[in-house]
Formats: C-alpha cells, structure tokens, sequence
C-alpha cells in the first residue's frame, strides 16, 4: 500500500480557514461571533451581538507594538507567546463546553494575526471557525459608506433609502420622545436617534446614568436599526439637527430627514412646564449633576444678565419659573424646520401627563391615519418628493378637526 503524500520540501501547510464579508453574513449563521481584540478596541465600537475574547490585554498590545517598532522579530515572538497564552486561557474558559459543531466567526482589526491566531488553534481542536473577510477595518467601511456615501456612489440602494420617513416636529417640552413611544407601543415603526445617542438633544440632556457612546458605536447602533427597518410601514422619528449632544447625525440619514415629510405638534405651556419638571427631575434631586454649572453652559448664548436670573431661581428652588425662563429661551431660538408640514396637531391638555392615556388616545390615532394616508399616496404616486403635497386638503382638514378631539 501506497504511503501517503507528503507535502513537498520548502512548502508551506497553511490551515485553509473560510473567510465571510460582512455584506454577506445574513446568508451564513453562527454560533458566536468573537472580537478578539482589545478591551478598549471592543468598547469604541464592535459589530453588533459580539462578545470580547481578548488575545492581548490592552496594556500587551502597547507593550507588543513598541517593541515590533525597535526589533521586528522579538516582538513578533513576544506578541505570539502572549497571544498563545490568553488563547489558552480562553480554551480552558470559554471553549471548555463547546461541541464539535461549534461554528464561531471571528474577527480583529483588519483579518490579520489575532483572529488568525485564535481561528487556527480552534479549527485544530476540530471546531468550525470562520474569519470576517479583513476584519473590524473592512466593517467599519461598510457602515461608514452607507451612511455617509452619496446615493449615487453607493453599489445598489440601500434600506436607508428605501424605508420612508415622517418627522415629529415641535418646540422644546412638546413630549416628541414620548409621542415616538405612545406610537412604539401602537405597532408603528419609530427611529429614536436620541436613545441610541443616550442624549435629549439639549444643553442639559446629558442622561444621568450613561454617557454616550462613541461615534463609531452609534453608528453601528444606527447602521443595524435602519437594517431591521420594514419599507411597508412609515418610519416616525424626531425633527433633530445635525447633532445630538456630542454626535453627529450621519449625512445620509440627516439628508434623507430634511426632505421627509413632518407632523408639527403644539403643547399648552403648562402642560410642556410640568413635562419637563418630571422628565428633567434627577437634575433637581441629584447635586452630583450639577445643574448651577449646566445652565452656565448657555450663559454664552443667552446671555449674563438671562443666566444669573435663572441661577436666582434655582437658588430659592423656584423651579416651575426656571422651566418656564429656559422654554421662552428656547422658544425664542426655535427655528422652523425645512418644509410645510401635513399636518400641525395641538395636543390635549392634560394628555402629556398620562402616557397609557395618550397611547390609546385619538391623537395618536390621527398621527397613524396620517402615516397611512402618506404611505398610501406614496404607494400609488410612485416618488416620495412628489407625494409630501398630494391629498395636502385631506391633512389640512384633519389638522383643523384634532383641536376638538377628547381623550378616550
């Protein structure tokens, strides 16, 4: 009997590992999918549903690179060993219970030694590990060219061009972030630009128990929500600027909200007043927030003489006046977003107050018979642009008619 085949002297045997792109992941399904890469590399941003398998703690990574900068081959052999090290911890932790059928995907910064490294040692265990064709790089192009690329440049039209948006605008206290909820809980699709920040949109919306994410993580968060967005149903999301604390909303997605059609909504004084002394109550109750230093923030644009006035009336806890100080501010630098809007609907008094009242109300039902009515127009019309000032009598006449709706 013949012996077997011997790999020729000189050759090479290299461990053939499949390779997946993101762009064609849906079509695949893994048991996990691993990041390998640093803490702090994985905390900046990672593809959505990752977990963290480190093969270089922060601190080895930095110890590795500066070595590689002086003397190339020690610290390729240093960052091996270390790599072969936490791999093996790794094995004895994480991979301990795992079945031959096992199929992770794995990744690093661009497809390289790290995920390799990991990749190799699992598929000799007898697991079933793929790569992500050139790594966390690759992905971060992807999100980065669908959302910031023109329409035009783009391979293809993506689901952020397809879903079709309606915009809620109103001033300062309106409630647009409950509304986007009420109509959440109503089976209609919303996009909460100001969640996935963790930011109010405001000077003074900093979240009092999360900071916000870094640029690239909100993207990713963007990127996945507009994914999983339907193209049957209207998309309702917040009138916003450009940028949502420290965030810049992404060009694509600002563009495309700009030329969308919008609902304008009113809310009596007393009714946005007491919205926002509960909404905003931690900064109240909580001094770590420091709210004297937060309404310094707008002592440049409002003004000294404006800002010491507010600081007076915190002083003596006079609160109620303080809103009603910051929303005439606010009011008074409102600007009115781009394009008519289809309808301008005044709110109840009292139903901002009452979430299970206002998610059952009439007034939510005239903001999805809007939604419908736009999403029809569109259907039949065949263009979005051409659809916002079709059927605009029936919008105007529901716009006239919502001032004498009840709660149910």
């Amino acid at each position: 009997m013949p012996e077997a085949s011997k790999p020729a002297a000189g050759k090479e045997v290299v461990s053939i590992l499949p390779s997946i792109a993101f762009s064609d992941l849906k079509n695949h399904k893994f048991d996990e999918i691993i990041d390998v890469r640093t803490p702090l590399e994985f905390a900046e941003d990672h593809v959505q549903g990752a977990i963290n398998l480190p093969v270089l703690s922060n601190e080895e990574r930095a110890q590795v690179g500066t070595l590689y900068a002086s003397d190339k081959l020690k610290g390729r052999k240093i960052g091996a060993a270390l790599i072969a090290r936490n791999i093996s911890d790794h094995i004895m932790n994480h991979f301990q219970d795992k079945e031959l059928d096992y199929k992770p995907l794995i990744y690093c910064w661009r497809g390289g030694q790290r995920s390799r490294s990991m990749a190799t040692i699992l598929k000799e265990i007898g697991f079933q590990p793929s790569l992500l064709q050139a790594g966390y790089k690759q992905y971060r192009k992807t999100i980065c060219n669908y959302l910031c690329t023109e329409e035009n440049e783009k391979d293809g039209e993506t689901n952020l061009e397809r879903i079709k948006l309606v915009r809620i605008s109103g001033a300062t206290g309106s409630g647009k972030t409950l509304l986007l909820k009420a109509l959440e809980e109503r089976g209609e699709q919303i996009l909460d630009l100001e969640y996935l920040a963790k930011h109010k949109g405001s000077i003074l919306g900093d979240y009092p128990d999360a900071g916000q994410p870094s640029q690239k993580f909100f993207e990713t968060e963007l990127y996945n929500q507009l994914e999983a967005l339907k193209t049957d149903k209207v998309v309702w999301v917040e009138n916003e600027g450009s940028k949502i604390g420290n965030l810049n909303v992404s060009r694509r997605l600002f563009e495309r909200m700009s030329s969308s059609p919008r609902v304008h909504i009113t809310v009596d004084m007393d009714d946005r007043v007491d919205y926002i002394l509960k909404d905003y109550e931690y900064l109240i109750s909580n001094p770590d927030l420091k709210l004297p230093d937060l309404l310094k923030r707008i002592e440049k644009y409002a003004g000294k003489k404006t800002c010491d006035a507010w600081l007076k009336l915190l002083g003596e806890k006079n609160y109620r006046e303080l809103v009603v100080g910051l929303i005439k501010y606010y009011d008074s630098s409102y600007k009115v977003p781009k394009g008519e809007s289809l309808a301008t609907l005044a709110m109840p008094s009292g139903l901002l107050l009452d979430f299970p009242k206002l998610t059952s109300s009439q007034y939510v039902d005239n903001f999805i018979s809007i939604g419908d009515e736009y999403l029809k127009n569109v259907q039949e019309g065949g263009n979005k642009e051409d659809c916002l000032t079709k059927n605009s009598d029936d919008f105007k006449e529901l716009s006239e008619n919502v001032a004498s709706v009840e709660i149910r």
